[in-house]
């Protein structure tokens, strides 16, 4: 019986891969909410399920392998997002305008975000010259601020630069609302989306998995790549439901197909604000496939800080 350990396993997509391989194989797992392994143990499999753990697992072990596919260590240039945008750009895919400095910025408002992906990330949009001089931190980066609702994403496998398996949906509500964790999401066909994140795998010559984020730029018409996440994502149970493909590459799983075209996830939404929540009731009825998971925590959570306030 194999032995597998899962980091960062508070994470929704630590707890989805800790669900699958409970139901259908007879691993023994083993949990660790940290971020690293100290080798204290020996384990026939370590599974790193968030930004971090990836990080220092694959810096300090090298490649991982599951099932048929390898994520190598190269992947690791992607934490690194403004090498990142430079490889993107060079590859023929739109992506916003980017300052690294200050000085640079003449109109507002900006979207600001980590120089780096490890786990903690700081984000938010600043209005005005005023918000911009409070900002201290020496660790982000700016962009143009795309004002459209939504963030569309690419799941991926890939091999050798080669996208194998793909899952694209539409994060209509996310929690925190200007960039994280997907609250409704909905599964879409869109080539171009598709053509835009197999330039940016063979830019990178990418093995593994990962998810790739855009908006859609009014003025230009046209999908703007945001990042690459070059780790699971905290939808991934969305891809295994529509793509079983992922879950046959990544743990040689098979399961049926369970088509769904909207999902929502109830813990994400219960503590967002008030007017993400209008906005996702009407997805309520429409939904077949409501994640429950954490709810109870989430209203704690909620009530907590309704109390605060």
């Amino acid at each position: 019986m194999k032995k597998v350990l899962v980091l960062e396993s508070k994470r929704d997509q630590a707890k989805t891969l800790i669900a699958y391989l409970k139901k259908y194989t007879n691993y023994k797992i083993f949990t660790e909410q940290g971020v690293d392994y100290n080798g204290s143990e020996t384990f026939d499999l370590v599974i790193p399920a968030g930004a971090t753990s990836t990080l220092l697992y694959v810096e300090k072990s090298g490649d991982i392998n599951l099932g048929t596919i390898t994520y190598t260590k190269a992947n690791l240039i992607t934490f690194d997002k403004i090498k990142t945008l430079k490889i993107v750009k060079e590859a023929g895919v739109p992506i916003p305008e980017t300052f690294t400095q200050k000085n640079d910025i003449q109109k507002f408002p900006v979207f600001y975000k980590s120089l780096r992906e490890e786990g903690y990330n700081e984000r938010g949009i600043i209005q005005n010259q005023q918000e911009l001089n409070k900002l201290t931190s020496t660790t982000i980066f700016y962009q143009e601020f795309i004002n459209t609702q939504g963030t569309y994403a690419v799941g991926f496998i890939a091999e050798n630069g080669e996208m194998s398996c793909t899952f694209i949906q539409d994060e209509l509500v996310s929690y925190p609302k200007h960039g994280g964790s997907g609250v409704v999401l909905k599964s879409i066909n869109e080539p171009r989306l598709i053509d835009y994140t197999n330039k940016i795998i063979k830019a990178l010559n990418y093995s593994g998995w990962g998810l790739v984020e855009y908006k859609y730029c009014d003025i230009r018409k046209d999908y703007v790549f945001m990042e690459v996440n070059g780790k699971f994502w905290a939808s991934i149970e969305f891809a295994f439901l529509n793509k079983p493909e992922f879950l046959e590459k990544l743990f040689e799983i098979k399961v049926p197909l369970r088509k769904t075209d909207i999902v929502i996830y109830m813990d994400r939404l219960i503590i967002s604000d008030f007017s993400e929540i209008k906005k996702a009731f009407p997805y309520l009825l429409k939904s077949k496939w409501i994640k429950k998971q954490g709810l109870i925590a989430s209203i704690r959570k909620r009530f907590s800080k309704n109390k605060d306030t």
